[in-house]
């Protein structure tokens, strides 16, 4: 008799229950790579939940979705048309074309799972909140190095970025990708337009490439930034998302978007160094303090910027 793995019925493994929600194909391997299967994954979004939450609930939400493990067909996800499961929502956002769509919202632990119980590996949340789409509240900036591109140059590149954002009187944060880089974000009140973030996201991405003009770029087309770092600011739009800190990412490796202490970029060698299995999840959330940041972005900086 095959033996039953916890949450499953005994000599079946058919079923697992994780955080209320019903894994169906418990042992589907999502990641073949590792053997990491879907009921690790669910179990892993469970156990990552109380730090992952304060992040991702309550905002708008895109998806990568891979029903039959990374490896075989994806898709991102922007909107949910009919009827979502238990546990999630959807909220009504005006799109560019005058028409309104419904995005993903979650709130608990439980819709978390649920999101793996669909097919879900990626999250990646809007810079804002899901009660008004036109007030963001994050400013994210991608280092995505092209091939070849020493690591210590992509550590080099948020140190700057720390200090240029310091420079304006904004404390900022660190994550890894969980993919090829580092992500920079700062928190920010709820007052700029989208309009504004952006021309001040660009404004820092270009400072910097103009200090170390061999090193960094900000363009976005893939020939042109070959040998250097590219920093992605475009992140910064209206409906533009970003990875979330904890998620995994779509690739073979399982990586993980970790939140780390400024301190510890020193002993970081990867963009994807933690994964789904490896990572030690913290007891202490390392962005506690971005949760309770109070800082503005000012008519005064972008005078001074833009």
């Amino acid at each position: 008799m095959k033996r039953a793995r916890p949450g499953t019925t005994a000599g079946s493994v058919t079923r697992a229950t994780v955080a209320g929600v019903v894994i169906t194909h418990p042992d589907r391997v999502v990641f073949p790579a590792l053997q990491i299967t879907k009921l690790e994954l669910a179990q892993y979004y469970a156990r990552v939940a109380p730090l992952m939450l304060p992040h991702v609930a309550g905002r708008p939400l895109a998806l990568v979705r891979c029903p039959d493990g990374v490896g075989k067909q994806c898709f991102f996800q922007k909107h949910w048309a009919g009827t979502p499961p238990p546990a999630i929502d959807t909220v009504p956002i005006l799109q560019h074309d005058g028409t309104r769509r419904r995005h993903v919202v979650i709130h608990s632990a439980t819709g978390l799972v649920t999101l793996a119980q669909w097919g879900v590996i990626e999250i990646h949340p809007w810079g804002c909140r899901a009660d008004d789409a036109n007030l963001p509240d994050r400013i994210v900036f991608d280092l995505d190095p092209a091939p070849g591109v020493a690591w210590s140059t992509v550590q080099g590149g948020a140190r700057q970025l720390h200090r240029l954002l310091g420079g304006q009187g904004l404390d900022s944060w660190l994550k890894t990708s969980g993919g090829k880089g580092l992500h920079v974000v700062v928190p920010i009140a709820r007052r700029p337009s989208w309009d504004d973030v952006s021309a001040f996201a660009r404004a820092i991405a270009e400072q910097l490439q103009a200090a170390f003009p061999d090193r960094f770029i900000t363009k976005a087309s893939k020939s042109a930034r070959r040998g250097r770092v590219f920093i992605d600011w475009l992140r910064n739009s209206r409906g533009a998302t970003s990875v979330a800190p904890w998620s995994p990412r779509a690739r073979p490796s399982a990586g993980v978007s970790v939140p780390l202490p400024w301190p510890r970029l020193g002993h970081v060698g990867a963009g994807d160094q933690y994964t789904v299995t490896s990572v030690r999840v913290p007891s202490a959330d390392p962005w506690r303090e971005l949760l309770t940041a109070k800082q503005a972005l000012t008519k005064e900086m972008l005078r001074r910027l833009i």
